[in-house]
């Protein structure tokens, strides 16, 4: 352990040995604080360590400090741990249960689902000899109970459906436990959105979103009002107090200065309201994307006549204006190695796939060809107070005509030039993606935007700082395996909106690094 830890102190985030042998035998072992990760030759494991070669000699590493990741890396049980994961209800029977199921078959253990004496689910981990290996016990009283237990030390792990407010934060650095949204303590474990339905029946697909507020308060009541065959809009709604029902509120009433209508249907969960929806030609609600069901998501047309429809794309690119971060928090506590193992699991390929099977919007990589590209670019050129020439549109035009779009796209904490912590994750993803088959032999096009506030000439330059600086976070974390011609940088500013700029949210969406690949 002196060996890593004289390594940690030379300030290494990243360090790759040379291996001495044949590739099946090299591993990659993080430390469970995300400081290091040192790729190398497993030369021998014994008494509980590793024994890894590298130019300075063999390091000897204890097992309990590192997760080993490769074909390589021995089976290790283990040692024997009970924690809780405390928030989200939606999240902890939805997606939690098909995560913990990938995370046991990763370590080859056996999974047993039950219930504590309070009805509380727990998941039970054992290996094949039938020794317990983990109990892990659910609280679900919702996002903010979730970060208090996490608080006070009644759970390891909070799921959340929002971010921490900045109360929260400044309660956990009040309490010695530092930042609470850092990239080591904060992870966004997947993306959903809240959509606004109808049935398939019914022959209104977009509405402004001007409109959406009216139609909820009942100021517009009948389909006609919306081109719509005549008829009663029928509403289904979810209670302000559950969770759907509040951010609804937050994006969507609030701001129009407006309340629910007294003639809605309330319904008890997101599902329901999919499902009346679905079976009511005349009815309209607002749900889950990942619980919209058989009923059909409308797009939103803005002021300025962008249409943002709602789909895995648009909703995993955050270019859908009411999509969302679905979060799980760790505090800065002394945790039980599993859980280090398990977070380090959840930035995995494997995890974000499995997260995809559970109806929410997973974080994997992938590409999507430019002729699915097609609002984007009539967007471009819709009437707009955008500063942009031709030359400019023509320009962007040809970097896009033989390129694809890949679903990463980054931003930044509001207000500065930190990439947010998504986007740090997704450093990490691009990276693992420009090393494997499907990207190895392209060159990726880093495309800077912004909003039209300011100055247009500010602006340009803005877009391709920002898309300068994803390029060297890129080469930092691909540690000399990325050739740095394979990655250009281009800035458009104001060019190609995907928000309309009148509206915050619009600004906030337009403001961006989009990754491109040819």
């Amino acid at each position: 352990m002196d060996n890593f830890r004289k390594l940690k102190a030379i300030g290494a985030t990243a360090l790759t040995l040379l291996a001495s042998g044949g590739f099946a035998q090299t591993v990659t072992l993080n430390s469970l604080d995300g400081s290091m990760s040192i790729t190398g030759e497993l030369l021998d494991y014994t008494n509980d360590q590793y024994v890894v070669a590298s130019q300075i000699g063999n390091l000897t590493i204890a097992s309990e400090m590192v997760v080993c990741l490769g074909e390589a890396c021995p089976s290790l049980l283990p040692k024997y741990s009970e924690f809780t994961i405390s928030g989200s209800r939606n999240l902890a029977l939805k997606l939690m249960p098909t995560l913990l199921d990938g995370f046991s078959a990763s370590l080859g253990l056996d999974v047993t689902q039950q219930s504590d004496e309070n009805g509380n689910p727990q998941v039970l981990f054992s290996a094949e000899n039938g020794e317990d290996i983990a109990k892990i016990t659910f609280a679900m009283l919702g996002s903010s109970a979730g970060l208090r237990d996490l608080l006070n030390g009644g759970a390891s792990l909070a799921l959340t459906t929002r971010v921490a407010r900045p109360s929260e934060v400044s309660a956990f650095s009040s309490a010695g436990f530092g930042n609470i949204r850092s990239v080591e303590n904060e992870l966004v474990l997947a993306l959903d959105g809240i959509v606004v339905v109808t049935s398939s029946q019914n022959r209104v697909h977009i509405i402004r979103d001007s409109d959406v507020a009216a139609i909820f308060s009942g100021r517009i009541d009948d389909w006609a009002q919306l081109g719509g065959v005549p008829g009663p809009i029928n509403l289904y709604v979810r209670p302000e107090n559950s969770g759907t029902g509040a951010v609804f509120s937050q994006l969507v009433m609030r701001p129009a200065r407006t309340g629910f209508s007294l003639r809605v249907n309330l319904m008890d969960s997101d599902i329901a309201v999919a499902d009346a929806v679905a079976a009511d030609p005349n009815g309209i609600g607002f749900t889950a994307f990942s619980d919209r069901a058989n009923a059909a998501a409308v797009s939103l047309l803005g002021v300025c006549n962008i249409q943002s429809p709602a789909t895995d794309f648009t909703i995993q690119s955050e270019e859908y204006p009411f999509s969302r971060r679905l979060y799980l928090y760790k505090g800065s506590r002394d945790v039980p190695p599993l859980v280090e193992q398990f977070v380090e699991y959840l930035n995995t390929a494997d995890a974000q796939e499995l997260v995809g099977l559970t109806g929410f919007v997973s974080q994997a990589v992938r590409e999507v060809p430019v002729n699915d590209q097609g609002l984007r670019f009539l967007s471009a050129a819709l009437p707009t107070d955008a500063e942009m020439t031709l030359e400019s549109l023509q320009a962007m035009m040809t970097d896009f005509a033989t390129a694809s779009r890949v679903s990463i796209t980054y931003r930044f904490e509001q207000g500065t030039v930190q990439l947010d912590s998504r986007a740090q994750a997704d450093i990490n993803r691009l990276v693992g993606h420009m090393l494997s088959p499907q990207l190895r032999t392209k060159t990726i096009i880093l495309v800077g935007f912004t909003d039209s506030v300011g100055n247009g000439e500010n602006n340009q330059r803005l877009s391709v700082t920002r898309a300068e600086q994803v390029r060297t976070a890129l080469l930092a974390a691909g540690a000399g395996a990325i050739d740095p011609s394979r990655i250009v940088v281009r800035g458009y500013g104001e060019l190609s909106p995907l928000g309309c700029n009148e509206a915050t949210d619009g600004r906030r969406i337009n403001r961006r690094v989009e990754v491109w690949a040819r």
